[in-house]
């Protein structure tokens, strides 16, 4: 089977913000620590990381994240 062709290059549209976006509760410890892999993941280019991380902060069970 012929490979399918497009007439123009693939276009990378970019992950919706909000997978990436969190705000974490100033007094949390695991936000904190949370926030601090984001950090890094954000720093090493580690999209996977940062989605988790984020994730995590949103989730966090005080509730009042992202």
């Amino acid at each position: 089977m012929k490979p399918q062709t497009y007439p123009r290059e693939a276009v990378d549209l970019p992950l919706d913000a909000w997978l990436y976006e969190a705000r974490p509760k100033a007094d949390c410890p695991r936000c904190a620590d949370e926030k601090t892999k984001l950090d890094l993941a954000v720093k090493k280019g580690d999209a996977s990381a940062r989605f988790q991380a984020a994730r995590n902060i949103r989730q966090c069970s005080h509730g009042a994240a992202g």
